[in-house]
């Protein structure tokens, strides 16, 4: 067995194409017609789908074992010592702030009939199969990857996976069961073990549920991801550097809309491509009063908002995946591991539909439309040209709605609009105007020549009487204008530091400062509570697009090539498209959990080409502007922190019998002057200067 790692070493190193084995091996490509057509299917005529609400487990904490009451290694915190594949055993463990954290941990959560001591306030089940999806009526079983409800039967999941609804300032744990087992009965198309880890994309949380490249959840293993649904811990006002001890935090990075999707290291396109994806939504108080104010959708009745999952899932507000597939003759789904540039398919689902059309009323709804597509950018606008109003973008609401023709997507990235069809005509099109022709970015925006359509709205009804969406319409609010507002920029004052990266390529992969991802080497090591740092962001890599997305803490763009971005991009992000060339300057605040976090491109495959770095938040020493590490520093020497990361001190990365797997020495073998990476592997074109440029 050639293993994936060897194959992506000889790849890069080469830059040709490889006979491989198996789930490697790519297959002819099936054709696409303008006309739409695909196994016969004619385009918007089957219902759009929309994924169910996870189910929260009830009548008390019902996983079991409980979470953080399973044996633990006396060294390792929360983990067995060796890998069962036993879901139960739940090998990967919890987050150390579970319980186990410093006193103020239980004061972060001043939420009415929440007290200290208390963990979680729900539970939910997330099993990873493989199943078969029928993209269209008549058209075969293709396996794919799938998100299914533990509450559900085996092979009932779906793609997207389904939605996540929280509540604000509510802890829960999510226990993610990885069936993707070599050995498994019924679908199994790669007769392979395939490790995932969940990113909870857009989220603030802890390392260890953070969806880190190589804190895997091995095939057949579980991991308790504890998700504390809160915003960043706000920084002392006047010195800026101690975190505020009580719980207070930063208004401005509620989060909305997030999602949630695979990011095992080296094979996220291929594990994205296949359906591994879903909706992570979060309500708080000022949602409710919004909707309660007709200002957005309102799916419930004013008696009934103490839970959040009763507003979403009904007709009025629904999450759209957008992505392209690409299939072999047979119908199978076509993946390249060999095409570096960016997977770019010629079929367009939206939530794993192909073309699909959806009945609405002439009133408003609320879309949360994302880009899940691995390498296509999309300009997405209505086929009457008619305005959309977005109210949030990334994972937050804007302070004040925004009013627009068209928006762009970059892959990860997300819109929450509000598209009101009283004025619309019977048949309206969501469609993308951006060509395309290959993965390594967008070519140009031609809305007379070029369009997609995407998915068919069919309206009907009779006119509503809400209020409408305009642009101005107060969403968070500005914390200095609008009454309750609380949306605040970062502040030039508060820049405490700056650090440059750049994207670049190099020996047939992609690289960040002139390296190679590297899992135990920290390319930036800012303070926790320390004011804002002024991130920039290099595009070098000739003509391909760079979307780069940044864990754990949201930013703020400030230029893209020195101007300006679009109006409502101005506001909180967690990505940035960078086309050939460009360069972006974005200020960022690090709050509350220690790392390591990722940074990366978000087409997908550049970021399995190692095209991704680490940022370790760090506290300083006793909370002064002394910089001083005080846990373990990826360093690519020193032992990882085991309470941090979830996985054995210092693990050896092997393949045995065609399985990942961690033994008791480390994790991946180390490289003499060069930090760790694939073994007998130079990482390291240029030495030194770690941290960013300064």
């Amino acid at each position: 067995m050639i293993s994936r790692r060897t194959m992506l070493q000889w790849a890069a190193a080469s830059g040709a194409g490889l006979l491989v084995p198996g789930v490697y091996r790519q297959g002819r490509a099936l054709a696409q017609t303008k006309s739409g057509l695909f196994f016969g299917y004619k385009p918007f005529t089957q219902p759009l789908f929309i994924p169910e609400v996870l189910t929260p487990l009830t009548g008390g904490f019902r996983l079991n074992p409980a979470p953080g009451a399973y044996p633990r290694d006396s060294v390792t915190s929360g983990r067995p010592r060796t890998p069962t594949r036993n879901c139960a055993d739940v090998t990967h463990g919890i987050a150390p702030e579970f319980g186990l954290g410093p006193p103020e941990w239980n004061s972060t959560y001043p939420k009415s009939g929440f007290s200290p001591g208390n963990t979680h306030e729900q539970e939910f089940e997330l099993v990873t199969e493989e199943t078969t999806h029928r993209f269209v009526p008549g058209g075969p079983d293709v396996p794919i990857f799938t998100y299914r409800d533990g509450t559900k039967p085996l092979g009932s999941g779906t793609t997207p996976g389904p939605t996540v609804v929280a509540k604000y300032l509510a802890p829960v744990v999510l226990r993610n069961c990885n069936q993707l087992t070599r050995n498994r009965s019924g679908v199994n198309s790669t007769n392979h073990d395939v490790e995932t880890s969940i990113h909870l994309h857009g989220s603030h949380g802890t390392a260890h549920a953070d969806g880190f490249p190589d804190f895997y959840v091995l095939a057949g293993e579980g991991r308790d991801y504890f998700y504390p649904n809160i915003a960043p811990k706000v920084t002392d006002p006047v010195t800026l550097i101690a975190p505020v001890r009580g719980g207070t935090f930063d208004t401005t990075w509620i989060p909305t809309t997030l999602w949630y999707h695979d990011h095992a290291m080296d094979i996220t396109g291929f594990n994205v491509s296949r359906g591994l994806a879903g909706f992570y939504l979060v309500f708080d108080d000022r949602q409710l009063e919004l909707a309660d104010r007709d200002v957005i959708p309102k799916t419930f009745n004013s008696g009934s908002t103490t839970l959040a999952r009763d507003i979403f899932g009904g007709p009025l507000d629904l999450g759209l995946a957008l992505q392209d597939q690409r299939f072999n003759a047979d119908g199978t789904l076509f993946y390249d591991f060999l095409d570096h540039n960016g997977r770019l398919g010629n079929v367009f689902t939206v939530n794993g539909v192909v073309q699909p059309t959806h009945k609405v009323e002439k009133r408003k709804y609320r879309f949360r439309i994302l880009n899940a597509s691995n390498a296509r950018i999309y300009e997405i606008r209505l086929s009457t040209r008619q305005k959309m109003c977005i109210i949030g973008t990334d994972s937050w609401l804007l302070p004040r709605a925004i009013e627009v023709e068209s928006f762009q997507l970059a892959q990860g990235q997300r819109h929450d609009v509000i598209i009101d069809f009283r004025d619309a005509p019977g048949e309206v099109f969501l469609e993308n105007i951006l060509v395309q022709t290959d993965g390594r970015g967008a070519d140009e925006v031609d809305p007379t020549k070029e369009r997609d359509q995407l998915l068919r709205f069919e309206v009907g009804g009779v006119n509503s009487s809400e209020p409408r969406c305009t642009d101005g319409t107060v969403i968070r609010g500005l914390a200095n204008s609008d009454p309750g507002g609380q949306f605040s920029f970062h502040r030039k004052e508060e820049i405490v530091a700056t650090r440059s990266f750049e994207f670049d390529r190099s020996n047939g992969a992609w690289m960040v400062n002139n390296r190679f991802f590297n899992p135990r080497r920290a390319d930036a090591t800012p303070v926790l509570g320390r004011g804002a740092e002024r991130w920039i962001f290099e595009n070098g890599g000739g003509g391909w697009w760079h979307p780069i997305h940044v864990h754990l803490e949201g930013f703020q763009i400030k230029t893209v090539n020195g101007r300006p971005p679009r109006r409502e991009r101005q506001f909180n992000s967690d990505l940035v498209a960078l086309e050939g060339g460009f360069t972006a300057e974005v200020f960022v605040k690090w709050r509350t959990f220690t790392g390591p976090y990722a940074f990366h491109c978000h087409a997908v495959e550049h970021e399995d080409m190692r095209m991704m770095g680490v940022n370790d938040p760090t506290p300083g020493a006793g909370g002064s502007t002394d910089p001083i590490v005080t846990h373990p520093p990826l360093d690519g020497v020193h032992r990882i922190d085991p309470n941090v990361s979830g996985v054995v001190p210092d693990c050896t990365e092997l393949e045995q019998e065609q399985r990942i797997y961690f033994d008791e020495v480390g994790d991946v073998q180390r490289v003499e002057d060069q930090g760790v990476g694939f073994p007998d592997c130079k990482f390291d074109l240029k030495l030194g200067n770690q941290g960013g440029k300064s």
